[in-house]
């Protein structure tokens, strides 16, 4: 049955749009430390470039066998140069990722001591994008939503989906009857009503609802909450190592967490979405959609670092 669904995937085109990042992986050793001050000394041996932000969904969607496209904004810079080169490497669709001269391109870099994480390093700006490029944002996405099969917005603070861009987004996502599935920061939770599914996490639904959620039946209370709060038809409560809650109008659904050995939750959520709304796609239950994304984020917390999802990892 998922392959049937897996290889329908093939004619579907699936619209992100967010704030895209390029994530830089830096790996060395660490075997002295500087005569200058008393730090660390990392012999640099390897730095690999990877999608991050929106762009790691459309990784996924793509290495699914959709077609991808993303919308959203880069600085006018280097980093700008290595988003779009991945994006031509992944045949992601980029044509409507564009460069804003008064922005930087955000950049987050890890460093590694062998695996072991040294530092991270934040190059970004959090300021919403200007008036006219959301204009020109705008007139993208009424184009694109007229050939995409499912939307999904991911927003990481950095700027791209603002109120008014949420709100507009919405509004033509209905008018065309495009699927709209969200991936949220609690400031603009309340802006995405008819979304066919909202995904908070823990901490995002807590920072909502004003109260803590410490287990299943406590994020079970917070699912309903969301539910008859937000508007949607959907709403999936990711508890990390405890699973999921689904809730809409005729279940509430807990989904527990696969058990794996070691978990790296890097990209977890992305691949939880990316799934979500592929399968979705292709008529697939959303019900049926949640069990095979929960199978998937087990099979990439198996894996070091940040990897898209395979179809082999839903069979």
């Amino acid at each position: 049955m998922i392959k049937k669904h897996l290889q329908s995937l093939t004619s579907k085109h699936i619209t992100v749009i967010g704030d895209v990042i390029l994530d830089i992986f830096s790996t060395g050793k660490v075997e002295r430390q500087s005569p200058e001050a008393p730090v660390d000394v990392l012999d640099l041996e390897r730095t690999d470039d990877h999608l991050g932000g929106a762009l790691n969904v459309c990784l996924n969607l793509a290495s699914l066998g959709a077609s991808a496209e993303i919308v959203g904004v880069t600085g006018d810079d280097f980093n700008a140069f290595r988003l779009e080169y991945l994006c031509d490497k992944h045949m992601i669709k980029r044509s409507s990722m564009l460069r804003e001269k008064s922005r930087i391109t955000t950049c987050k870099t890890r460093f590694f001591n062998n695996e072991t994480p040294l530092l991270r390093v934040d190059h970004e700006m959090r300021l919403p994008i200007s008036e006219d490029m959301q204009d020109t944002l705008i007139k993208e996405i009424r184009r694109i939503l007229k050939i995409s099969d499912v939307c999904i917005l991911q927003d990481y603070n950095k700027g791209v989906l603002t109120p008014r861009m949420i709100e507009e987004i919405m509004d033509m996502a209905n008018k065309e009857s495009v699927p709209v599935f969200v991936d949220p920061k609690f400031d603009h939770i309340d802006l995405y009503k008819n979304a066919v599914l909202i995904k908070p996490n823990r901490h995002e639904a807590e920072v909502k609802l004003g109260y803590a959620i410490k287990d299943i039946e406590t994020a079970k209370t917070a699912a309903r909450d969301l539910f008859d709060l937000l508007g949607c038809e959907n709403i999936l409560l990711t508890l990390g190592s405890k699973g999921m809650i689904l809730r809409n109008a005729e279940q509430l659904l807990h989904i527990p967490a696969l058990p794996i050995e070691t978990a790296d939750i890097t990209g977890a959520g992305d691949t939880v979405i990316s799934v979500l709304a592929a399968l979705y796609s292709t008529g697939m239950p959303i019900e049926t959609c949640v069990q095979f994304a929960n199978q998937g984020a087990a099979e990439i917390c198996k894996k070091h670092g940040v990897v898209p999802v395979v179809p082999e990892m839903l069979f």
